[in-house]
C-alpha cells in the first residue's frame, strides 16, 4: 500500500510542481528514477543524519516509512 501521508518533502515538491504531487499519490509508476547526481544528494542527506545521531546520541530516530507509530 502506498504511503498516503503528506510529508514535508512531499509538500515542498507539490509547491514546486502540482502535477508531480498528484502523480506521487495517484500514479507513482510514471515518476522516473532519480539520476546519479540526485541520488548523491539524497545519500549526503543520509550521511548528515548519521552524523547528527553521533552528535546527539540521545535523540529520537523517526522512521522513514511509518512515523505515526513512534
Amino acid at each position: 500500500m502506498p504511503n498516503k501521508l503528506l510529508s514535508k518533502s512531499k509538500y515542498l515538491n507539490g509547491m514546486q510542481c502540482l502535477k508531480y504531487l498528484w502523480l506521487l499519490f495517484n500514479d507513482p509508476e510514471k515518476i522516473p528514477e532519480h539520476d546519479i547526481s540526485t541520488q548523491r544528494i539524497f545519500d549526503q542527506g543520509h550521511e548528515v543524519g548519521e552524523l547528527a545521531k553521533k552528535l546527539f546520541p540521545g535523540g529520537i530516530d523517526v522512521p522513514d516509512e511509518d512515523f505515526k507509530e513512534t
